[in-house]
């Protein structure tokens, strides 16, 4: 409910302001003086939207990005006290200002220079305030990420996890063993993750024997999104998606989860680090060059991946859920199979601290 009210009203904000300026606009250069008198009464008017709006809006973004610390996060923290200092610093006196020379009918170099000022002012807040949009569509999913490739090429294709049962994936057409042989794949096939089938990779029904569940077991792990900010680079990491497939341990200078914090981007090379983070098979590691919106790195065809006595490795293949933790990535993800992680669908390494085989 907040995500949205924040989203009505910053758009709401931004559309009056964008009425504002164009018709102030337009007025100015083909109307008489009369119709600009009376843009500028409909923009003091219109002041009783747009203040209360952009309250709305900053204060229920702030709230919303307290706890979070990454880039698009903090790139929309820093443009709200400038767009709130604009508005009520410059835009607001200058409507009451401009309306009541243009009322006395008093359109001398003051009234055109503070005019000049607030279409300045005004332009500045319309470009912060579509780039904060931008970015919160991006977090919240709606842009930035390409559909993924199995979408392009077969729109069927997808694993569904059953509530209490296995994982049913549909027009995969590659599934690979731990040594990366092919396995035979159907249309449809349900494949074992409660880790009592004794046809693996696929289900026999041994779930229903054993009262397999499907909910996260004990305590899940925390969800939320780390930033490690570098010079040239930043890492964002969610523990909830690690599968601990140990892909980072190649760079041990900047992945070390025996020194706090236990990534330090500085300590290596960037693209060191994009190789890295794109050999993560759980998409719990994601980066961004400065400026830039985070992104995971994906490399691989469409396609499930059984790892020895380990979880599915799942590649460009959409989760019918959709992804189900802060910064996932449905282009790739580690799904449990040992049937013990604490984070079900996904893994969390409990495969191997248990000692299951598989």
């Amino acid at each position: 409910m907040r995500t949205r009210i924040h989203a009505i009203a910053g758009g709401l904000g931004f559309l009056t302001i964008l009425t504002f300026w164009t018709a102030t606009v337009i007025s100015e250069l083909f109307a008489s003086h009369q119709a600009i008198a009376d843009v500028k009464h409909m923009i003091l008017y219109g002041m009783i939207v747009l203040i209360p709006a952009l309250a709305i809006a900053g204060g229920s973004g702030m709230a919303m990005g307290r706890k979070r610390n990454d880039a698009p996060a903090k790139a929309k923290k820093k443009r709200m006290p400038f767009i709130a200092a604009n508005g009520l610093l410059i835009l607001v006196p200058s409507a009451f200002y401009l309306a009541s020379k243009a009322a006395a009918d008093s359109f001398d170099a003051w009234f055109f220079g503070v005019q000049a000022l607030e279409l300045v002012a005004g332009a500045t807040n319309l470009a912060l305030m579509g780039l904060n949009i931008r970015d919160g569509l991006f977090m919240t999913g709606r842009i930035g990420r390409a559909p993924p490739a199995s979408a392009r090429t077969k729109t069927n294709s997808l694993i569904e996890a059953r509530d209490g049962g296995p994982l049913v994936a549909k027009g995969v057409d590659r599934l690979t063993g731990g040594a990366g042989e092919p396995i035979q794949t159907r249309p449809t096939m349900a494949l074992c993750r409660c880790g009592a089938s004794k046809n693996k990779p696929f289900c026999d029904g041994s779930h229903s024997e054993i009262g397999f569940e499907s909910r996260p077991s004990g305590e899940p792990t925390p969800d939320g999104l780390r930033a490690f900010e570098g010079k040239e680079i930043t890492v964002y990491y969610n523990r909830l998606l690690c599968s601990h497939a140990g892909e980072c341990g190649k760079l041990e200078a900047v992945f070390n989860p025996a020194r706090h914090p236990w990534i330090e981007p500085d300590q290596g090379d960037a693209e060191d680090i994009v190789e890295v983070v794109t050999a993560c098979p759980s998409g719990a590691l994601s980066y961004s060059r400065p400026g830039r919106l985070p992104q995971h790195g994906v490399s691989g065809v469409p396609g499930i991946s059984v790892e020895p006595d380990g979880p599915y490795r799942v590649t460009r293949l959409p989760l019918a859920t959709g992804p189900s933790a802060a910064g996932a990535c449905p282009d790739k993800y580690v799904l449990c199979r040992c049937g013990a992680s604490r984070n079900k669908p996904y893994c969390d390494g409990t495969h191997s601290t248990s000692g299951w085989r598989g």
